[in-house]
C-alpha cells in the first residue's frame, strides 16, 4: 500500500518534470525553473523511504508476538473506555517538521536509521538503549499497527507525564521511566490486565498493599494516578537498589525480583539484561524491548507522521483539593456543574462515586481548575446538599469497610514485632519484609511522614498463620460482604433508574454499560 501510494506520486511527478523542459542550461535559470516543482523532490524522498523500509512480522519470535499481543490488547482497551473515545479528543494537530506529508502516509525506515536514532537517545540516558530485532517488532506495533491509539496516548502524556516527572525527580528515577506507564497501561488509569493488575502502573493487589495502595469495594488506590505514581516510584527505586541496573529493575517490575534472581543464577551470575534474557519468563523477554520501542516512538513520532490528539484536560488545568466530609459525585455535579464524566475520569479511585469522610488524613479530589475556587467558597453547601445522596452510600461503605478490616485480621492474623531501622532502610522495605502496607506502619506508629531515621524503633504487626475457627469466620464474613455488595449494587441501580427517567432511554443504557465496565 505504501509503495503503491509513493509510486503513483512518483510517476505523477515524472509527468510534471517532462512538461518542464527547460530551454537553457544556465544553472541559475535551471534552479529557478525547478522551484515550482518542489513536490517532485518530496516524492523522490517518499520513494526512497519506501524502498529503504524493511518488512517486520516474519522475523518476530513467539515471545515478541505474545508480548506484542498484550500491548495491542492494552491499546485496544482505550476504545471501550468512555473518556478515551474520539469525541473526548480534539482532532490531531499537524506533524510539525513533516506537515507536508499526507495524514494517511505511514513512514518506515531502515535498520540503520532506527539504530542511529536509538543510539542518539542512549547518549543522554541512564538506560543502555539498544536496537535489535525484538525492539524493531515493537516499533512496528506502536508506529504502524496501533498508530491511531498512539496519537491519543501522545495527547494523554500532557495529563500524566508532568505528574510522573514530579514524583521521579523526588525519588531519583530517570525521566525516561515515565514511558513504562505506556507499556503497562497505555495511560489508561482504570486499565485491568487478565492477571488482575490495575491502574496506570498495573500493580497487583499484594504489591500495591506493600506500598500503601488499598483496594476495597468502594475505593481502589491503584486507580489513583497520584498515589499509584508515588508507589511506582518507591517500588522502582527499591528494585534498582536491589539489582543496580535499570533494565533488571524493569524486568523485576514485570516478573518479580525472584524471577530475575533465578535468571541471574542460571546465567552464571551475569547481571546484564540481554545475558539473562533467555532465562526470564516468556512475557518478560518482550518487556524491555517494548520499553525501548516506546521511548523511541515518544521521541520520533513526528518522523513517523503521528500527530498527537489533544485530550479534554491538561494536567496544568486541574488541581486537587482536600475533602473534609463525605461527598458524592452527584453533589459535585449538581451544585458546581462539573460534568459527571470529568469527575469520574479525574477521580477513578472512587469506584462507587463516594469520597468517604476522612479518618486520619484528608481524602483528595481532583477537579478542573475553573471549579476549585467555587468549591472552596461553597464547600459547606455542597456537603449539606441532598444529604440522602450521601447517607445510604456512607452507611454501606462503613459496613463493608468494617467487614473488610475484620476479614484482613482473621485471614492473616497479627503478631506484634519491634523493628529497628537500619541505615538506608526505607519504610517500603520494612513493609515488604513483614508483608504489610506502608500506610499500616504509618498508622501503627503515628508517623507524620514516610521518612525513617537509622535507629528508629517501629511497631509492626507481622502476619502469622491461623487455622481452625478463623477459616469458618472468614467464610461467614465473605458471605456477609457479598450480600452488602449486592445491596450497594441494587442501590446504585435505583439511582440509575432515576437518571434514566430524567434523561431518557438512551442515557439509561449508556450508564448501564459504564457500570458494567467498572
Amino acid at each position: 500500500m505504501l509503495s503503491g501510494y509513493v509510486s503513483s506520486s512518483f510517476f505523477f511527478c515524472l509527468e510534471s518534470e517532462a512538461a518542464l523542459a527547460p530551454s537553457s542550461v544556465n544553472p541559475a535559470r535551471l534552479v529557478k525553473s525547478f522551484l515550482p516543482f518542489r513536490h517532485f523532490f518530496v516524492c523522490l524522498f517518499l520513494q526512497f523511504v519506501a524502498i529503504s523500509s524493511v518488512s517486520f512480522g516474519a522475523e518476530s519470535d513467539s515471545t515478541s508476538n505474545s508480548r506484542a499481543s498484550r500491548v495491542s490488547e492494552m491499546l485496544d482497551s482505550l476504545v471501550t473506555t468512555t473518556y478515551f473515545q474520539d469525541e473526548r479528543f480534539s482532532p490531531a494537530g499537524k506533524g510539525g517538521t513533516y506537515d507536508y506529508l499526507p495524514k494517511e502516509f505511514i513512514p518506515q525506515f531502515s535498520d540503520s536509521v532506527y539504530a542511529s536514532r536509538i543510539a542518539n537517545l542512549a547518549r543522554n540516558s541512564e538506560f543502555d538503549l539498544v536496537y535489535n530485532e525484538h525492539v524493531r517488532g515493537y516499533i512496528r506495533v506502536y508506529a504502524v499497527d496501533k498508530r491511531k491509539f498512539v496519537s491519543k496516548v501522545l495527547g494523554l502524556t500532557h495529563i500524566y507525564f508532568p505528574l510522573f516527572d514530579e514524583s521521579f525527580r523526588k525519588y531519583g528515577i530517570p525521566p525516561e521511566m515515565k514511558n513504562l506507564a505506556i507499556v503497562e497501561s497505555a495511560l489508561n488509569p482504570t486499565a485491568v490486565s487478565r492477571a488482575g493488575a490495575r491502574g496506570l502502573w498495573q500493580f497487583m493487589s499484594g504489591t500495591g498493599k506493600m506500598y500503601g495502595l488499598h483496594s476495597s469495594s468502594f475505593i481502589e488506590d491503584r486507580y489513583d494516578p497520584n498515589k499509584a505514581t508515588v508507589a511506582a516510584s518507591e517500588h522502582l527505586r527499591d528494585l534498582h537498589d536491589m539489582f543496580g541496573d535499570w533494565f533488571l529493575a524493569l524486568a523485576a517490575y514485570n516478573a518479580g525480583p525472584g524471577a530475575v534472581q533465578r535468571a541471574i543464577r542460571k546465567a552464571g551470575g551475569a547481571r546484564d539484561y540481554w545475558e539473562i534474557w533467555p532465562y526470564l519468563p516468556q512475557e518478560t523477554r518482550g518487556y524491555v524491548p517494548a520499553f525501548i520501542a516506546v521511548t523511541y516512538v515518544m521521541n520520533y513520532y513526528r518522523e513517523h507522521n503521528i500527530r498527537p490528539a489533544q485530550p479534554g484536560y491538561l494536567y496544568s488545568e486541574t488541581g486537587r483539593v482536600p475533602v473534609r466530609d463525605a461527598l458524592t459525585f452527584e453533589q459535585l455535579n449538581e451544585v458546581l456543574g462539573v460534568p459527571m464524566e470529568d469527575i469520574r475520569f479525574l477521580n477513578p479511585q472512587y469506584k462507587a462515586g463516594l469520597v468517604p469522610a476522612p479518618e486520619s488524613r484528608s481524602n483528595m479530589i481532583r477537579l478542573p481548575k475553573q471549579y476549585i475556587q467555587t468549591f472552596l467558597q461553597k464547600e459547606q453547601n455542597i456537603y449539606a446538599y441532598k444529604p440522602e445522596l450521601v447517607a445510604e452510600k456512607t452507611r454501606l461503605y462503613t459496613m463493608v469497610r468494617d467487614i473488610e478490616r475484620k476479614d484482613e485480621v482473621i485471614s492473616s492474623g497479627r503478631g506484634r514485632k519491634s523493628h529497628v531501622v537500619s541505615r538506608g532502610e526505607t519504610i517500603s522495605r520494612v513493609a515488604r519484609k513483614y508483608g504489610v502496607s506502608v500506610s499500616q506502619i504509618i498508622d501503627w506508629n503515628n508517623l507524620k511522614s514516610s521518612r525513617l531515621k537509622p535507629g528508629q524503633k517501629l511497631v509492626v504487626f507481622k502476619a502469622i498463620n491461623e487455622r481452625g475457627s478463623g477459616k469458618s469466620s472468614f467464610s461467614k464474613l465473605k458471605g456477609k460482604k457479598s450480600k452488602l455488595k449486592a445491596k450497594a449494587s441494587k442501590s446504585s441501580g435505583k439511582s440509575k433508574s432515576l437518571k434514566k427517567s430524567k434523561g431518557g432511554k438512551k442515557a439509561g443504557k449508556k450508564d448501564g454499560v459504564k457500570k458494567k465496565r467498572k
